[in-house]
């Protein structure tokens, strides 16, 4: 929900509320906390790789690896909680849910 911010007198919504989580994944199947967002950076910080699914893709064929200390953005979602992971040795993950990109585009 946008938040009314008031700054030397101008009223302004900020629809884009960003969120930032670190959270412990082990090796069995993890959901990410749920928040509204539109994409969500993930960083890597766990011993050995990970693998990600969305929407309970939950197979190999459709799971993304991403390797210790990498970081991938995953656009195209409406909420972080269709994002989940499995750990190849548990660890930490940490992620920031955007409602919108920092990329410019033309309407």
């Amino acid at each position: 929900m946008p938040v009314s911010t008031t700054v030397d007198g101008s009223t302004f919504y900020n629809r884009n509320q960003c969120r930032s989580f670190k959270q412990t994944v082990g090796t069995s199947l993890t959901q990410l906390s749920a928040t509204i967002c539109s994409e969500v950076i993930i960083v890597n910080r766990t011993p050995g790789d990970i693998l990600i699914y969305d929407n309970d893709n939950a197979s190999e064929e459709n799971s993304f690896l991403l390797a210790t200390g990498e970081s991938f953005t995953f656009r195209g979602l409406t909420n972080t909680c269709v994002v989940s992971t499995i750990a190849l040795s548990a660890g930490d993950i940490y992620y920031r849910s955007q409602y919108f990109s920092f990329s410019n585009s033309n309407a």
